[in-house]
């Protein structure tokens, strides 16, 4: 190939004909309250109720755009304290975990899935100990959290299919853990018309 037509072939790529092909991921998140015992994530788009690009990338209200298919292959959660919590605490966010769902639901479907916090964030022992001296505290727990949970069989998104993620917490969240930012992010290949 001459010298012209290796850099013709440097320089083609980024834009085609058709669509392209992204790994890709649609996040959402909320504030938790004590207040709340419902959150349904990616039903409220960026720019709106102070959405903003670190809370959301969402564009459209429960839906993908027109011109966009994805196929989610993980769920992710990411939880995010502001300020530090003490031992009673880090009870509190082990019930948290324990006592909240997170459901797919697509409207006109059966839910998609239904898992625990606790089984998204891969936490297998949720255990702490009284300290022997006060003001100590000791967190028996030395789990990975991965906070990744793989889906076996992939959730197809087409094209404006309404869809959320329902979290639920089955007891009222501790106010120790208001304020926390609470994020799901659906993480796979995005297909889109470019």
């Amino acid at each position: 190939m001459s010298t012209s037509g290796q850099l013709t072939k440097m320089q083609a790529g980024t834009y085609g004909a058709g669509g392209e092909k992204l790994d890709y991921s649609y996040y959402d998140s909320y504030t938790l309250s004590s207040a709340t015992l419902v959150y349904r994530f990616f039903t409220i788009p960026l720019g709106q109720a102070n959405k903003t690009l670190d809370r959301t990338n969402m564009i459209t209200a429960g839906q993908l755009p027109q011109g966009q298919h994805f196929t989610i292959h993980a769920i992710k959660v990411l939880l995010t304290s502001y300020e530090p919590i003490d031992g009673a605490g880090v009870q509190s966010y082990y019930n948290f975990i324990t006592k909240t769902t997170l459901e797919f639901v697509i409207p006109g479907k059966d839910t998609l899935g239904t898992w625990t916090l606790q089984e998204v964030l891969g936490m297998s022992s949720n255990i702490s100990v009284l300290p022997a001296v006060p003001g100590d505290f000791e967190d028996i727990n030395r789990p990975r959290y991965h906070g990744v949970f793989p889906l076996n069989t992939p959730i197809v998104l087409a094209a404006l299919t309404p869809f959320e993620v329902r979290a639920t917490h089955h007891t009222a969240v501790a106010e120790a853990l208001d304020g926390v930012k609470f994020m799901i992010s659906l993480n796979g290949k995005l297909v889109r018309a470019s």
